[in-house]
């Protein structure tokens, strides 16, 4: 078993404009095969379209919601809800509300 404190977890940027911070639980070394961060998501911010090659994901909101674009259909998750984002899904996350929400992202790498 491995427990990471939250105090002790390396945070970084996201390098992503209005991204505040990231947050390495789990899978920090290169080539792991599975990852879990937490994300801060400032109110207003944006991540433009983009794909997790080779990776399928889990995205829940622990506090404040997300809308997450997927081909134009706009879908609205909250804390509690949960989303899978299969491996090579094209999604856009947007925080179009008036306050931050904070993420776990869970990522499970997929060959086939």
């Amino acid at each position: 078993m491995l427990v990471i404190p939250n105090a002790n977890a390396p945070t970084g940027s996201a390098h992503i404009p209005d991204y505040s911070s990231v947050a390495v639980l789990i899978g920090e070394e290169d080539g792991a095969d599975l990852g879990m961060v937490r994300i801060d998501v400032p109110a207003g911010s944006h991540m433009q379209e983009h794909r997790h090659n080779g990776s399928d994901v889990i995205l829940a909101p622990i506090s404040g919601a997300v809308r997450i674009i997927k081909e134009g259909a706009t879908t609205d998750v909250r804390t509690g809800d949960a989303v899978l984002i299969l491996k090579d899904e094209s999604v856009e996350l947007v925080n179009p509300h008036d306050d931050a929400a904070e993420l776990i992202v869970i990522s499970v790498l997929r060959d086939s």
